[in-house]
């Protein structure tokens, strides 16, 4: 978060009685209302629970409701309801509410193939409560058992309503009714049904599409308008702002709504989200709190704060909350995401594999899953993985700043910097709060020697994230590059106050103190940061310099060639060993090395230099002009004596 995260899937929680006496109603629509439409099919699956199934005639009478409810909406609507599947739900006896019973159903019954999933209850502990809730966002009802056949039709319509954004109202014939269904369909609901008629049933995809939130808002409000105290109106209109990113519009309508009804968790739910989003992830967690106290088993609440707590950083906490928002609900895909990318932060790569799978198992069109698939690839090496999943989740969702921070990853392992460039530009301009897209747009920079660009985008990520201890590591190397050891050395040392264990920052580290005259201290951290990480190169080519000093000539060769041996195209490493063997009159050693250096950089001017002076003592004075001509040609100033023997020399 998401990058996210990510969608939300906060319930939209609909309340409503149906008493006794309505068994005579009729729902009555005006036939005239709507001109010849097409006509939209929703798939059903039933899912009656195990008290519902103790009465034999059960499958006849869920067809009956389901029918008279597809000829209704059918008629009126263009909307035709079919049974497409059956599931046997064992519901939790312990359950004291309907909307327990719907968060039971959740957790048991996945939605599968089908639109919306129908669960029937005859649970007698319940008993003064609800008898229908559903989730819009989700497309899950569930109706009780009532006495009457009719009362259960009209119950079945009034929660299939909810699920094309009708609301409750407080209008008295309405069917729409929170208190007392009435028998008639009122206007209001007429046009918001018509609205949401082909509404997505993918609980990760928000229900209407964003052309539509617009003409949403209008007709909620033209309702909310009418000051008829519906509590209902302003948690959509607040479901609708808070897609649409209005966030100041969300909360205000989120305390509209609890102050006609003080114990809905919905508008605290969503106004804690409106709240993360903005920033203030504090206020958030209280407004979360508010809903444990009230809905402490819904998935959704689990799954933002786990949200919350990463945005602390707070990440054994958010592990445990995604972790209990998929035990209520398995197969909950943005859960299984989340918790991947918490996982590859903390560098479990082969976790973050298993949980994106499982993501991707639910939702094989999860963009973030296929993103954070891409990038645990990338951590394992297989850059060819790597690129296709990022390109994947590219393709889903070109908006999508993660994949692109994966391919300018990808590029700078490629060394196809210019390209990796673009795409931590792409990355932050669309999440112009990614701290990652700016740390890695530093050190292409870096790698560019473009310092004055690394140290502004270094800044950039740490302004982000003050606990960015890599990002103030690699400012404190492009301070070494300008020559600042202090401004290196101060901030090596917040990153070692942040990391203790960070080897990257020691090795920076000792690179200042050494260029500061301070061998001894800098001798002392860089075997520190070989301790701590003994595959870096860096330390042990600093330890090489140190030790060429002291004269430990086989033992910084030892250092060298480690570092080599750590990353073939260590430049400097290279350079380094080239000139101890050239100081040792060992001319073949001592080219081979720069010859090294002019691969890894064909414009190294002065390993071409060094060529020349090679070849010039090894009597080769042709190759020695070659070599010269090169250097001056990539603008390297040559000792005047050196060019004029070379060239006055003949080769045998």
């Amino acid at each position: 978060m998401l990058k996210r995260s990510s969608f939300q899937l906060s319930l939209f929680l609909k309340r409503m009685l149906i008493l006794s006496s309505l068994v005579s109603f009729i729902f009555i629509f005006n036939s005239s209302y709507l001109p010849a439409q097409s006509l939209r099919t929703v798939k059903i699956k039933i899912a009656p629970d195990e008290e519902f199934r103790n009465d034999e005639t059960w499958p006849m009478l869920i067809r009956r409701l389901v029918k008279d409810s597809s000829n209704d909406f059918e008629k009126h609507f263009g909307i035709r309801f079919e049974i497409n599947a059956f599931d046997a739900w064992l519901s939790d006896n312990s359950r004291e509410t309907t909307f327990e019973l719907l968060n039971d159903l959740r957790k048991k019954v996945p939605q599968g193939d089908g639109d919306i999933v129908l669960g029937f209850s005859s649970q007698h502990r319940i008993k003064h409560d609800a008898s229908g809730v559903a989730a819009y966002l989700q497309g899950y009802i569930v109706v009780r058992k009532l006495e009457q056949e009719s009362a259960m039709k009209l119950l079945l319509k009034h929660e299939l309503l909810h699920l094309f954004g009708a609301a409750d109202l407080n209008e008295r014939s309405s069917i729409m009714n929170g208190e007392n269904v009435g028998p008639e369909l009122d206007e209001f609901t007429k046009k918001i049904v018509l609205l949401n008629k082909h509404r997505n049933f993918n609980p990760s995809t928000f229900p209407l599409p964003k052309n539509k939130l617009n003409e949403a808002i209008s007709i909620y409000k033209q309702r909310k308008n009418l000051n008829l105290g519906e509590a209902d109106i302003h948690i959509s209109l607040a479901v609708i702002y808070l897609e649409k990113k209005d966030y100041e519009s969300t909360i205000k309508e989120c305390h509209l709504a609890t102050q006609i009804d003080p114990d809905l968790p919905e508008p605290y739910h969503l106004s804690g989200i409106a709240f993360r989003r903005k920033g203030d992830v504090d206020r958030a967690l209280r407004e979360y709190q508010k809903v444990s106290r009230l809905q402490p088993e819904l998935p959704e609440l689990h799954y933002n704060l786990g949200i919350a707590y990463a945005k602390k950083k707070m990440t054994d906490k958010a592990i445990r909350e995604y972790r209990k928002a998929i035990e209520l609900k398995p197969d909950y895909a943005e859960a299984h995401s989340n918790l991947a990318l918490i996982y590859l932060e903390k560098n479990m790569v082969d976790e973050a594999v298993k949980e994106c799978q499982k993501a991707l198992d639910i939702n094989p069109q999860m963009a973030r899953a296929l993103s954070t698939l891409g990038g645990a690839y990338f951590l394992r090496k297989d850059f060819t993985r790597a690129e296709a999943f990022s390109r994947k989740a590219l393709e889903i969702d070109p908006e999508l700043d993660g994949a692109h921070n994966n391919l300018g990853n990808i590029y700078m392992n490629k060394k196809m910097v210019d390209r990796a460039i673009g795409e931590y530009q792409k990355a932050f301009r669309i999440n112009p709060g990614f701290a990652e897209a700016h740390y890695n747009l530093g050190r292409a920079y870096l790698f560019k020697k473009s310092i004055d660009k690394a140290i502004s985008e270094f800044k950039a990520a740490i302004k982000l994230r003050s606990d960015h201890y890599q990002a103030h590591s690699n400012l404190a190397a492009a301070y070494l590059e300008k020559g600042l050891e202090e401004q290196a050395i101060k901030e090596c040392q917040r990153a070692i106050e942040i990391n203790p264990d960070y080897a990257h920052a020691y090795a920076n580290l000792g690179q200042a103190l050494i260029k500061k005259g301070m061998s001894k201290n800098g001798k002392a951290v860089c075997l520190k940061s070989i301790a701590l990480n003994p595959n870096l190169p860096e330390p042990h080519n600093l330890l090489g310099i140190l030790l060429e000093k002291e004269e430990s000539i086989e033992e910084a060769k030892t250092y060298y060639l480690r570092a080599i041996e750590l990353k073939p195209d260590y430049l400097e490493a290279h350079l380094n060993l080239g000139n101890m063997y050239f100081k040792k009159d060992l001319f073949p050693e001592s080219a081979f090395h720069y010859k090294k250096v002019v691969e890894i950089n064909p414009r190294f001017a002065p390993a071409y230099n060094n060529l020349a002076v090679v070849s010039f003592y090894q009597k080769n004075y042709d190759l020695a002009r070659k070599y010269l001509k090169k250097a001056e040609d990539l603008g390297f100033k040559v000792h005047a004596k050196l060019k004029k023997e070379i060239l006055k020399k003949k080769s045998p």
